[in-house]
């Protein structure tokens, strides 16, 4: 039987993977900061405020079960380009109507319909998208004084039923209200990459 070990998703190069540990995250983002600040001298005067922006986004990305998560830092224009992505895994119980157990397309259209009819995503823009490695997923986009990017893929429980009852919630946000365009064609190409990683495991005895 196949058990899922891992997801991954390709970062462009100036990202910078967040260290999400509570007890090293502090002075791993700091030291990403100063990094970014060696490349980019225009975010010198930014960076204690990056590092504070940072690090509220790695404590966040922990407390809501994040297991990756990856930032951009950047000078523009118009001050710090900022963007991140966050990956978390969410189980669902119930019915397809609730996002639940069935195929992927079941499953994607049930949690389609519930976030259309959540009054939180009342602008959003909803659809069911393919994406190349792991098939169906539900694509949620807000433009509104930046950007959100939600993608819902549901995860194959291959052992012991074919079922879904879980799925990885990828987020993509970014406040650069100028740059929104881009940043959602950006954010497509990433989650066009993403990937669930699985291993061969041998039937238990008996």
């Amino acid at each position: 039987m196949s058990v899922l070990v891992g997801a991954r998703i390709v970062t462009p190069g100036d990202w910078t993977d967040l260290d999400l540990d509570p007890a090293t995250r502090h002075r791993s983002i700091a030291s990403a900061v100063r990094r970014a600040v060696s490349s980019n001298p225009g975010l010198a005067g930014s960076s204690v405020r990056l590092i504070s922006l940072l690090d509220d986004v790695a404590r966040r990305a922990y407390d809501n079960g994040g297991f990756f998560c990856s930032s951009l830092v950047l000078s523009s224009d118009v001050g710090p380009l900022v963007a991140n992505v966050l990956m978390q895994v969410c189980s669902v119980e119930g019915g397809v109507a609730d996002g639940g157990r069935g195929s992927a397309e079941s499953v994607c259209a049930g949690l389609a319909a519930s976030v259309m009819c959540d009054p939180s995503w009342a602008d959003a823009d909803v659809s069911v998208v393919p994406l190349a490695c792991v098939g169906p997923a539900v694509r949620v986009v807000v433009v509104a004084g930046g950007v959100c990017m939600q993608y819902l893929v549901p995860v194959p429980n291959l052992a012991p039923a074919p079922d879904s009852s879980e799925y990885v919630v990828l987020t993509f946000t970014s406040p650069s209200a100028p740059y929104a365009v881009e940043f959602v064609e950006l954010f497509d190409s990433m989650a066009g990459s993403f990937a669930l990683d699985y291993e061969f495991a041998p039937e238990p005895n008996g």
